[in-house]
């Protein structure tokens, strides 16, 4: 096992393999290190033999001039597509036509497009880096029995995680121990009947649930999959509560706005729930973090908590190593 590299991401998200694949393609030999058993974060796909669902990121927008440039490369290979069905908006009184945007998945599942970004990475998934510590000006990385050595690390992480492992004398540790990130429970549902709604996802402004997707209406999808985001405030204060009580509180709640729109009760199968402690950062902010003896942090609680921001972030920490000597 290869232990001295140049530079050493913690992360396989968006955020952490765009700076991966940045510092790669300025000539920089780059490991990155995963503590779950696939990429992507939470531009996760959960799969069954029967079913799949986008159960994290549903779908993401391109704002910036060079994120657009990466979106248009995905698109020519394929590994993207654009959403096009209709998006509503619930306000507890009436469904509204959401505001037109163009909006884009990955296909045939979300993680399509940073499977592409990591097949010239080296990558070691299933690791979960416990301490990092910096020695005689090389930093080393510990997992279980495991060490690796880098003079330059890349924390790409949630915040309260980033926060727990950098060493408090770091001005990213600050930064991250004072950003609050929000949970979000999901619930994966099948049913055998299209349910003929006039939309492919809705955005939900009252009650426990705050958006809802036929998942299989994205590219290269089939069959009658359902996606539920729970709220934040929902979310948070059912953090602890076991994965049935959820399943049927939340089902409820969908089969309650169900017959609100005119639809009969529906017999839900393949119900899977999936909780994200760390789902959103504070969508406001825009922290810029400097290398500080070689360390950088970065994630979408950095850049307005979307996908977007978490390349952009990944990008400018890739940036930052580089700029220094």
């Amino acid at each position: 096992m290869d232990t001295n590299w140049d530079v050493i991401v913690v992360g396989a998200g968006m955020a952490g393999l765009s700076a991966a694949q940045q510092l790669r393609a300025a000539g920089r030999r780059v490991l990155v290190l995963e503590k779950s058993r696939g990429i992507g974060g939470r531009m996760a796909t959960r799969r069954t033999d029967a079913a799949q669902w986008d159960h994290g990121a549903q779908y993401f927008t391109a704002r910036s001039a060079v994120f657009r440039r990466q979106v248009a490369q995905w698109l020519r290979a394929k590994v993207i597509a654009r959403w096009q069905a209709p998006v509503a908006v619930w306000n507890g009184l009436q469904l509204k036509t959401s505001s037109p945007q163009q909006r884009f998945v990955g296909t045939p599942t979300m993680n399509a497009p940073l499977r592409q970004m990591a097949e010239q990475l080296e990558i070691q998934l299933s690791t979960q880096v416990t301490a990092i510590e910096r020695v005689n000006g090389i930093w080393q990385v510990r997992a279980d029995s495991a060490c690796w050595l880098a003079p330059q690390i890349v924390i790409a992480l949630p915040a309260p995680q980033a926060a727990a492992l950098i060493p408090p004398v770091y001005s990213s540790h600050a930064m991250a121990a004072q950003t609050t990130m929000q949970p979000c429970w999901a619930l994966m549902l099948t049913c055998e009947q299209a349910l003929d709604l006039p939309f492919a996802g809705v955005f939900i402004n009252e009650g426990p649930l705050s958006w809802i997707a036929h998942d299989s209406s994205k590219a290269a999808r089939g069959g009658q999959n359902w996606l539920l985001h729970a709220c934040a405030e929902w979310s948070q204060a059912h953090l602890e509560d076991s994965p049935e009580q959820v399943m049927a509180l939340l089902g409820a709640e969908l089969n309650r706005l169900l017959s609100q729109w005119g639809k009969t009760s529906v017999t839900w199968q393949n119900a899977t729930p999936h909780r994200w402690r760390y789902a959103r950062g504070n969508t406001e902010q825009t922290l810029t973090p400097s290398a500080q003896d070689g360390l950088v942090v970065a994630g979408d609680w950095l850049a307005g908590g979307r996908v977007e921001g978490a390349y952009l972030s990944g990008l400018a920490a890739a940036n930052a190593l580089l700029a220094t000597p």
